[in-house]
């Protein structure tokens, strides 16, 4: 009887703290970007197997654009950096395709 109480208590604290770690992660993950990183460098891998990364990934940056919304306004450079380029200046009432990611 001792026992079934003790493991009890042990699953208890393992299930607390794995919700505290899931909880702490998707505070991490919804900081600026550079902040992320910063913390996330310091993540072991096995948090990566053990907490559910990529579901909560897409949460917390989800974002709140839908396809047909009007993107908003940003200011960016050119790949040149010859000069900046602002949606709202040149594309203005004109379809747009924007596409984000890493390509090296």
């Amino acid at each position: 009887m001792r026992f079934l109480k003790v493991a009890g208590g042990v699953l208890g604290v393992c299930v607390l703290l794995y919700g505290v770690s899931i909880a702490g992660l998707y505070w991490i993950m919804r900081q600026p970007l550079d902040r992320f990183g910063a913390i996330m460098k310091h993540m072991p891998d096995m948090a990566m197997v053990l907490l559910p990364f990529r579901p909560m990934w897409t949460s917390a940056r989800a974002g709140t654009l839908h396809p047909g919304d009007i993107a908003p306004d940003f200011d960016l450079p050119t790949v040149d950096h010859a000069r900046r380029v602002r949606i709202a200046d040149e594309y203005h009432g004109r379809p747009v395709v924007l596409i984000f990611g890493s390509y090296s």
